[in-house]
């Protein structure tokens, strides 16, 4: 925890106080946007990957073998990818809340910021009270984030948030400290 400490330091302003500091959990690959993801994911890819096998096997022209190949690795990245994408990520991801500011740091150079004070935050714990998804603001319609599939919320930005939170009551009590 103390890299996640020391990453952090830099990029606080004069006076500002961290209250909390955390990591999300990496072992969590499921969110409730799976419900649909996980079958749309499995139709796609079993789509994909029959017509590739039927171009192949009948000996169909290079231009409908060729034309299946990205919807295969569309499929592939849908079923299994995202979850490695999103690993990797968390795994380098920082949360920091200070008195002033909600912090994701996701690389040495790179980190998202929103003010806390007087905004809105939604609050959501895990069935077994372990963990904590705080999302700072409003989030978009059909938001992405947190499923691996950020990168097709590009139009819509990303919103602040803290997902995977294991230390929930040291987040939680740390909130109502800085609001």
């Amino acid at each position: 925890m103390n890299d996640a400490w020391n990453r952090l330091r830099p990029i606080l302003r004069p006076g500002e106080q961290i209250y909390w500091v955390g990591q999300p959990d990496p072992r969590i690959h499921f969110t409730s946007a799976d419900a649909l993801l996980v079958p749309f994911s499995l139709m796609w890819g079993g789509f994909a990957l029959v017509w590739e096998t039927q171009a192949i096997l009948k000996g169909a022209p290079i231009f409908f073998i060729l034309w299946g190949v990205p919807f295969v690795l569309i499929g592939l990245y849908l079923i299994a990818g995202r979850f490695y994408v999103k690993r990797r990520r968390k795994l380098r991801t920082v949360y920091g809340l200070t008195n002033s500011r909600a912090i994701v740091s996701s690389s040495e150079r790179s980190f998202d910021e929103t003010p806390i004070k007087d905004a809105s935050m939604r609050v959501n714990r895990s069935r077994n009270g372990r963990h904590v998804n705080v999302v700072f603001g409003t989030p978009r319609q059909a938001s992405y984030q947190n499923t691996g599939l950020d990168l097709f919320s590009l139009g819509q930005g990303q919103v602040v948030a803290f997902y995977d939170v294991d230390d929930a009551d040291a987040l939680v009590s740390a909130l109502d400290r800085a609001k």
